[in-house]
């Protein structure tokens, strides 16, 4: 399995209007639902998991999430994208008590057939890069969103 084989276009959302983390992983969890990929569960299962351990990465370029959760909230592997028109606030990954204004948020959802490991650093590539980054912000459409993951994603 590779980052491409969980690009689902209904799963990509631009200029999102979202006041919290809440709102995002909503709406999220609704695309991958309707796919088909995720459980009932999910939607609860990113929001404890999210409190247990934080997700927004501070970069260069720009802030992101990485929220992703066990496999037995996932019927098949997905990955859900949104950016945000306005950054809203996460934890910062490993020092819960900072907070990080996040532009986009990429929702993992790996099945147990899931490489965690392979799609976190293909997607780790992809977010330290600037140029990824800024073409994926700048992006208005999920269309090219997922023409740039594809790209990137091999």
């Amino acid at each position: 399995m590779t980052l491409n084989d969980m690009i689902f276009r209904s799963c990509i959302f631009t200029d999102v209007q979202a006041t919290s983390k809440e709102e995002v992983f909503q709406l999220l969890f609704h695309a991958l639902y309707q796919e088909g990929k995720v459980k009932e569960s999910f939607y609860d299962a990113v929001l404890a998991r999210e409190e247990e351990y934080p997700t927004g990465l501070e970069l260069p370029y720009c802030n992101v999430a990485i929220p992703h959760v066990v496999p037995e909230h996932v019927i098949s592997s997905a990955l859900g994208i949104a950016v945000l028109r306005n950054p809203v606030q996460f934890a910062q990954i490993g020092n819960e008590d900072l907070t990080v204004d996040v532009k986009v948020v990429f929702n993992i959802a790996l099945d147990k057939n899931g490489k965690q490991i392979e799609i976190l650093q293909s997607l780790m590539n992809m977010v330290i890069n600037e140029t990824v980054m800024a073409a994926i912000v700048n992006a208005g459409s999920p269309e090219e969103i997922e023409t740039i993951l594809r790209k990137e994603g091999k």
